[in-house]
């Protein structure tokens, strides 16, 4: 095993000892995006959601929005320890914030960075349902995702390039807002094409007078069977 192939193991151990769920390498060179001329590589990173919480959010949202904030932070130190590593090894990196705060429809068509369902997608990690989530076979939606791109020349997977949806349509029937458009998602295919964002959005940031914050909503995640036991 070659120097680089050394230390991609050794990155993958230390997030893994350190609770990364899932762990993958992109080849994002074929995305359309400034940023992957300089860094082809994503450094993919999952946490799963707690399963209990995940079941119970359409009783008790308030939870679900709390165990996200904790996650949160647990990316950012998977993250930063991705940092240190590539940084250390003299490698480049740019690291993708987890959240970009939408307010409004003009600022959600405004927002443009690189998508950690792309770096996901081509580390062969999951695909994009129908709502616009990253779905992994283990997992299903209910994942947290962190990236960060980087010029070290790791091993990259196989990209995943379709769904594996098919004809399912329970995400479709639970979103309360009617914004998923049942379309199959594949390579190419934007998140406008799968879902209505700006409805999506709006009609969760109608929570921010009564909540002080948009509402977290979730059900179209509760709703899918992937990665969960029969």
């Amino acid at each position: 095993m070659g120097c680089t192939g050394e230390r991609q193991e050794i990155l993958v151990n230390r997030l893994r000892e350190n609770g990364a769920s899932l762990i993958g390498f992109g080849d994002v060179s074929v995305a359309e995006s400034d940023l992957t001329d300089n860094f082809p590589v994503a450094v993919s990173l999952a946490l799963s959601y707690d399963e209990k919480v995940v079941e119970n959010l359409h009783l008790g949202e308030a939870s679900f929005h709390d165990h996200l904030q904790r996650l949160n932070v647990r990316m950012e130190q998977l993250m930063s320890i991705t940092e240190d590593l590539l940084s250390g090894w003299g490698y480049q990196y740019e690291t993708i914030p987890l959240n970009v705060p939408v307010k409004s429809k003009e600022q959600l068509r405004e927002v443009r960075t690189f998508a950690h369902k792309t770096a996901a997608t081509c580390a062969g990690m999951g695909w994009v349902g129908k709502c616009a989530l990253l779905v992994t076979p283990e997992y299903g939606p209910g994942i947290k995702l962190g990236t960060v791109l980087t010029d070290a020349g790791f091993e990259t997977a196989e990209p995943m390039i379709s769904d594996r949806c098919g004809e399912c349509t329970l995400c479709v029937e639970a979103c309360p807002y009617g914004a998923v458009h049942n379309v199959n998602w594949e390579r190419g295919v934007g998140r406008e094409e799968l879902i209505a964002a700006d409805v999506c959005n709006e009609k969760r940031l109608d929570f921010v007078p009564v909540m002080g914050r948009k509402h977290n909503c979730g059900l179209c995640l509760q709703a899918c069977h992937v990665g969960k036991e029969d």
